[in-house]
């Protein structure tokens, strides 16, 4: 038992040091890294300078969250390699994601530090993902007023910026008893609104989301 929580933090070690070592190459200004070639299987979220980024969130594997995590640490390169701050910021709150999931908290912090350090030079997407993931970690925590708190800025900038799936997204989030705590009245009014939200969307993305988290509306 030892020598597995021995691998396992070592391995945990490495990959911090890994991605310390791509984090500096964005911060330092300049890139040394290859990108990665695209894959044509592979669906796309955007494009910056001549870079074809994943969609990151269609990787997860919620059922292996360690997993998920291997997938997005590989990317780091590519986004180090682009320079791009938001893919970049997203990217490290999935990971700080993977780790709350995984019940370690110190990992989920530190990652969610290094997204936070981009949030600067990203866009205001990066910000809500960096939101709606502190206040999941504060949440597994059982801090459900912080949680609260930090899923309500989040929502907040989504509706500003007429994001349409983070809107959805965060007002089940805040339907949700487990994230929240709120009161089953606003819990149920949050919930009307996701629903509201998504039946009468337009965005492409945002609909496909939906269909593809039916259960979640119900």
């Amino acid at each position: 038992m030892k020598a597995g929580k021995a691998a396992k933090s070592s391995s945990i070690r490495t990959a911090r040091v890994a991605a310390l070592g791509v984090l500096a190459v964005v911060l330092g200004g300049q890139s040394v890294l290859t990108a990665q070639a695209a894959q044509e299987d592979v669906p796309y979220c955007h494009r910056y300078a001549d870079f074809n980024f994943p969609d990151y969130m269609a990787m997860w594997n919620y059922d292996d969250p360690a997993l998920t995590a291997t997938t997005f640490f590989a990317m780091l390169n590519m986004a180090a390699s682009s320079m791009d701050k938001t893919f970049m910021s997203e990217l490290l709150s999935q990971i700080a994601r993977t780790f709350v999931m995984r019940g370690d908290m110190e990992n989920a912090r530190y990652y969610l530090e290094q997204a936070n350090l981009f949030l600067a030079q990203s866009e205001p997407r990066a910000e809500v993902y960096y939101l709606r993931e502190t206040a999941r970690l504060y949440a597994t925590q059982g801090d459900y007023t912080q949680a609260t708190e930090w899923m309500q800025t989040a929502w907040q900038l989504a509706k500003q910026e007429q994001y349409a799936q983070l809107m959805i997204e965060t007002a089940l989030d805040l339907g949700d008893g487990q994230m929240t705590r709120l009161p089953d009245a606003e819990q149920q009014e949050w919930h009307h609104l996701a629903n509201r939200l998504a039946e009468n969307t337009h965005d492409q993305r945002a609909q496909l989301w939906v269909l593809q988290h039916t259960a979640r509306f119900r």
